[in-house]
Order: C-alpha cells, then structure tokens, then sequence
C-alpha cells in the first residue's frame, strides 16, 4: 500500500510537472507565424450602396480572411505532431519584415485594404457603366521602412515617395508594386523619386528577398500618399479589423451586385479572394488552403480562385467547387452563363 501511495505521488507529481511546462509552453515565442483558417464574412452587411438594388440579393458573397499569429512552442508542438488540416508554420520574417512592429504592419494592411476599397469601387462603378475618374486618386508611393537586405539601402529613405517606375507614371502605392513585379528578378529599374520638393531618378537592380521568394523586389515598405477619391455613387464600408488588400474582388463583385437590378449571385453562397487591379484583374493571394477551408465551414457553393493560386488550390481535400478566375469579367461571365 505504501508503494502504491509513492507510486501515486510520483505520478501525480510527474503529471503536475508536465501541464506546467504545457503552460510555460504557450507563453514561450518562437521565431515563427502560425497561419489557419480563419473568418468567412458575408459581404452585404458590410457593404452598402446608397439607393442600391441590396434588397433583391437572395445569396451572398463572401471574403474569407486567415488567422494568423506568432506561434508558441506549444503551437509548434501541437502542428509538428498532429499536422491539423490548414495549420501552417513559416518564418516570422516571411510575413514581417525583420525588425518591424507588428502595430506598423498592420498599419501598412489597413492602408491596403483602404486602397483595395477604392480600387473596387471603381472598378465596379465602370461596369455598372458609370464615368470614373482617378485623378487625384493617390500621390505616389510613400516607403514607409526601407528593409536590411534590399537594394534600396542606404539610397532611398522613409518619407521618400516613388512617382514613377522606368517612366510610367505611380500614384498609388500598388502601381508601383505592379510595375516592380512585372521585371525579372535581377533587372535595373528607374526611380522618380520626390521628397521635400526634391526631385530625382535613383536606378536600381530588383533582387529576390527571403521573406518573398521567386519574386522581384527592391526592399522597401510603401503606402499610397494621401489616398482620396470622389465617385458617382455613395458606397460605405464596415470591415472592422480585416485589413490587407486580399478581398478586393469580392468587394468589386459585392458592390455590382447592389448597383445593379438583377442578383448575379442566383441565391448562391459564393466565396472568395484575391486583389483588384483598376483594369479588373484579380491577383494572388497567400493562405489560398486556410481559406478554401474557411469558405468550406461557413457553407459557401462555390470559391472563386486566382489563377495563379489554383494549382495550390487543387490541392484541398474539400468538395468545394473551385472556379479559377484572372479578371472580374471572368467572374461574370461564369455567374451569368454557368452557374446553375
């Protein structure tokens, strides 16, 4: 009996000692983010169109959003042994750069999401058949933080803003990425470059940085300078804390949707991701799985996947029917002559 006591007490003991280090465990930061699933939201309550057609929608459209965090040890433990379905570990500096605050990244996605807003607005505004016009949209691509490995350091600084790449003129902080990544990854690029008042061309050679591998680079952080638009229509926004620029084609198609009389959804549920470009294409994302399995949990019929996501896309083990798109167009052509 008195053994079985020791036993017991050593057991007890050992199982004590084990939730405390399962608890000091989640506490302890490592040098990694933890990517998941995360949120399906419909976009009609969020979303508002003055004297739009919002009450003849019967289905829906949805953006999806990752979770996403600073994983513990304890998460790391837990994805290493039992590979939950949509759980992703990837270097914190493949998400932020290095030597960033969190707060500041957040504050460079809301800035992308209030860009994407615009950027859908007109878009959908066109293809209701509305006159849009861009002037004034935005001045430029402010860098808010040149990063250590890039090969703007030590040539360009924060608060500097680039007006126009190669010649083609910048006025939001997108043009410019866009421009930048239509180069080859060690091509030379020109910089207009503005501060201050002061002018001036910086040439530059794109390079491929770790946190964003296969694709050209010249190592800075950009916002749009003084974002501002005026357009035809009234159309409010309530996203809350989603930010980044990934939902502006399902707000593009959100925003049709009410400025129009017929309901292009035909009562579906229809989710989706990918960025908006002012010509309607709709770029990649990151997280296409996580958000796949979003899309899947809340009960969406169909996910409308970038193209250049859709190899990635295929590879989900969920039923959900997949639809790969490049522009808006695609995308009402496929809910206009294929959808069922």
């Amino acid at each position: 009996m008195r053994k079985q006591n020791r036993l017991k007490d050593k057991l007890t003991k050992f199982i004590g000692i084990i939730i405390i280090i399962l608890i000091i465990s989640n506490f302890i930061p490592t040098p990694y983010m933890m990517t998941t699933p995360g949120v399906a939201k419909e976009l009609s309550p969020l979303i508002t169109v003055k004297d739009g057609y919002k009450e003849n929608i019967r289905g829906k459209f949805m953006l999806t959003a990752v979770g996403s965090k600073r994983a513990t040890v304890l998460d790391v433990i837990k994805i290493t042994i039992l590979s939950p379905e949509g759980y992703e570990l990837t270097p914190r500096q493949q998400q932020i750069p290095e030597g960033m605050e969190m707060s500041q990244y957040i504050d460079i996605m809301a800035n992308l999401m209030e860009e994407s807003k615009v950027k859908s607005q007109a878009v959908a505004l066109k293809k209701a058949g509305y006159e849009v016009s861009f002037e004034g949209t935005g001045n430029g691509a402010e860098i808010v933080q040149v990063m250590e490995d890039g090969a703007a350091k030590g040539k360009l600084e924060s608060g500097d803003i680039i007006t126009a790449v190669d010649g083609k003129e910048v006025k939001l902080a997108s043009d410019a990425v866009n421009l930048i990544r239509a180069k080859e990854i060690g091509e030379k690029i020109d910089l207009t470059i503005e501060n201050n008042g002061n002018k001036k061309v910086i040439t530059l050679e794109t390079v491929e940085l770790e946190e964003n591998p296969g694709k050209p680079s010249i190592g800075v952080l950009i916002i749009t300078k003084d974002l501002t638009y005026d357009f035809p229509r009234e159309i409010s926004f309530n996203t809350d804390n989603v930010v980044g620029p990934s939902a502006g084609s399902v707000f593009t198609l959100e925003i049709y949707n009410q400025l129009t009389p017929e309901d292009i959804t035909k009562g579906k549920k229809i989710a989706g991701t990918g960025t908006i470009s002012l010509d309607g294409k709709i770029g990649m994302i990151d997280g296409i799985l996580q958000k796949i399995i979003t899309a899947d949990e809340a009960g969406a019929d169909i996910f409308l996947t970038p193209a250049e996501n859709y190899e990635k896309a295929q590879e989900t083990t969920r039923d959900i029917k997949l639809v790969k798109v490049e522009t808006i167009d695609d995308v009402l052509y496929f809910l206009e002559n294929e959808l069922k």
